[in-house]
């Protein structure tokens, strides 16, 4: 063999060991990196997987947690729920059972307070009504005492003119305004008067027809008390009847005729609206009443003294005639 054959052979053996050996360092390399690369990959995968699982393993706490704090969330929410409407139920209970004991005490309260009312409205009536009828029974008392006074004046009066002055002052003292105007003909002149201001101190002034004579020309007429109303405007005449007054005239009869005539006004309403008390309308009626029988009596009297005085005168066998008494008329005129 040629040595160019030898020699190529020889490097081609070379050639070719180390091509092997250059193929056998490729391949290992090879399978050195790529035992490399897949240690680096699987290091990555795994990396990676470690953090995928890290994320998802956080991912699922942080989904779990929010779940848990919905699902907490949602068991207050109805906790809360339950418990508002368990505490408004309660409250409602507490309020209506709190409610029906405060109407209970109320009403007790107020039955109580209604009874005690009713209770002291009643004894404040019983002690009011007994307070009135005590007022009303000294009231009736010291009428009766004063009219009995009054009757007692008349009595003790000696002349057809202190009659009538007893008469106007027992008047005068039943009422706030009062008159006693004598009958003379067919006029009536004042005789005393009380309360009627300038006309008490010139009560002769006074001289009505008995037809203008108002209240008191009714009385002359009729023999018989009249009555004024509150509202009437038919007075004594010589002065006006206030429109709250009652009025009353009342004839002084002597005989049966009319002498004198009695008039008295008083307020018939209280402040209250009430009728005013006192039983002055039938005392003037009764002193004027009995002023005529006193008149009656004083004539009477006057007529048998001048009877006596006038003694029996005798001609033959005719007595002679013994002079009449003068009309009660005729004496107050010569008296007033």
């Amino acid at each position: 063999m040629a040595l160019e054959d030898r020699i190529r052979t020889s490097v081609d053996q070379a050639l070719q060991g180390l091509t092997s050996e250059l193929l056998s360092i490729s391949a290992d390399e090879i399978t050195r990196a790529t035992a490399a690369a897949e240690a680096r990959i699987n290091g990555e995968l795994e990396q990676r997987l470690s953090e995928l699982q890290a994320r998802e393993r956080e991912e699922s706490a942080a989904a779990l947690q929010a779940a848990v704090q919905a699902e907490g969330a949602r068991v207050t929410a109805e906790a809360e729920t339950r418990f508002q409407a368990q505490l408004q139920d309660a409250v409602a209970a507490a309020v209506g059972t709190q409610l029906a004991e405060a109407e209970q005490r109320f009403e007790a309260q107020r039955t109580a307070a209604v009874v005690e009312a009713e209770t002291r409205a009643a004894d404040e009536t019983r002690a009011a009504m007994a307070a009135a009828h005590a007022t009303a029974r000294e009231h009736d008392a010291a009428a009766m005492t004063r009219l009995v006074e009054s009757i007692r004046g008349l009595d003790g009066a000696s002349s057809l003119s202190e009659v009538l002055d007893a008469l106007a002052l027992a008047a005068a003292r039943e009422t706030s305004r009062a008159a006693v105007l004598v009958i003379k003909a067919d006029h009536a002149v004042g005789w005393r008067l009380n309360g009627f201001g300038p006309h008490d101190t010139h009560p002769k002034a006074i001289a009505l027809p008995v037809t203008q004579a108002g209240l008191i020309g009714r009385a002359a007429t009729s023999a018989r008390p009249a009555q004024a109303q509150v509202g009437d405007t038919d007075g004594p005449g010589f002065d006006p009847l206030p429109a709250d007054r009652r009025a009353v005239a009342v004839p002084v009869l002597v005989g049966g005729r009319v002498v004198a005539v009695a008039y008295a006004d008083g307020v018939a309403l209280g402040p209250d609206g009430e009728t005013a008390p006192g039983l002055w309308l039938e005392a003037v009626e009764i002193l004027a009443r009995h002023a005529g029988r006193c008149l009656e009596a004083l004539t009477a009297q006057k007529a048998g003294a001048t009877a006596s005085a006038a003694g029996p005168r005798t001609s033959g066998t005719h007595a002679a005639a013994v002079p009449a008494a003068a009309p009660p008329d005729a004496a107050l005129g010569a008296t007033g």
